[in-house]
């Protein structure tokens, strides 16, 4: 009978010990399932967001470019251009582009979250310093466009040649922009195709 007792003790502690390393089997492989399944949810969420972030920054990138590209253009014209009716033009045209400019800034808040998901070059300290600089030089070009207005034809001369040079340095630092622009386009667009494994 002690050996039938011993015998139920044993089935007992070894169905009790089953159960409870199933319990924690179950437990386990839950957790890693549970675990699993977070991550792959979290590396979703961050690639969707990647993604809306990179169109955005395409879109907008895209537009500043064109819009770059166009203010060059209207300065180097703006050198050939000295009648006031031509020059009124100019002037209208760049103010829309500059104020269409601001309009996407204000809103495309996504932009600036570009730093954020990607290692873009061009980021947002140097974006203020190049805005600093493009107002600094498109000053120094109205500065010197009224004082042409206000000066004798005879001493136009020297004024016509400085205007000419800060234009072509304001034409230069559009390009430098342009250039650093579409290299984060070339940038972004690379990590974006890295994380589709392409």
């Amino acid at each position: 009978m002690e050996s039938n007792n011993m015998l139920l003790q044993v089935s007992a502690f070894s169905g009790l010990l089953g159960a409870l390393l199933t319990q924690g089997l179950n437990g386990l492989f839950s957790y890693v399932g549970d675990r699993r399944k977070w991550k792959a949810e979290v590396k979703s969420t961050f690639r969707n967001k990647q993604v809306d972030i990179a169109e955005n920054f395409y879109f907008v990138t895209g537009e500043k470019m064109a819009i770059v590209k166009k203010n060059i253009g209207y300065w180097k014209n703006y050198n050939n251009s000295r009648s006031e009716k031509s020059l009124d033009f100019l002037n209208q045209e760049i103010t829309k582009l500059n104020a269409y400019m601001d309009k996407l800034d204000a809103e495309n808040w996504k932009y600036n979250l570009a730093g954020l998901y990607f290692g873009i070059s061009f980021n947002n300290e140097q974006v203020i310093a190049s805005n600093s600089k493009s107002k600094e030089l498109y000053l120094a070009v109205l500065d010197l466009t009224e004082q042409i207005k206000h000066t004798i034809p005879e001493e136009q001369s020297d004024l016509y040649k400085l205007h000419n040079e800060r234009i072509y340095e304001m034409s230069s630092h559009y390009e430098d922009v342009y250039g650093k622009m579409l290299n984060d386009m070339i940038i972004v667009k690379a990590e974006l195709l890295k994380g589709f494994g392409s």
